[in-house]
């Protein structure tokens, strides 16, 4: 899979999971990509796991904005 396809992949994902109402919680960082804990306002708790460079750029705009 090109590297394009798969960011839009993570992207999509994390679309999705702001779109329902989640909010960036934590973030780690480790060699094989970033983990970010998401919130929902509810309770409800979810990970995703990020492994393009551009997806890892465009989390940290939505956290910025998050803010």
């Amino acid at each position: 899979m090109s590297d394009y396809k798969q960011y839009m992949q993570e992207k999509l994902r994390l679309d999705g999971f702001v779109a329902q109402g989640f909010k960036i919680a934590g973030v780690k960082e480790d060699l094989s990509g970033t983990w970010l804990e998401l919130e929902h306002p509810g309770g409800e708790a979810a990970q995703l796991h990020l492994t393009t460079a551009n997806a890892r750029k465009y989390f940290a705009t939505l956290l910025i904005e998050q803010k």
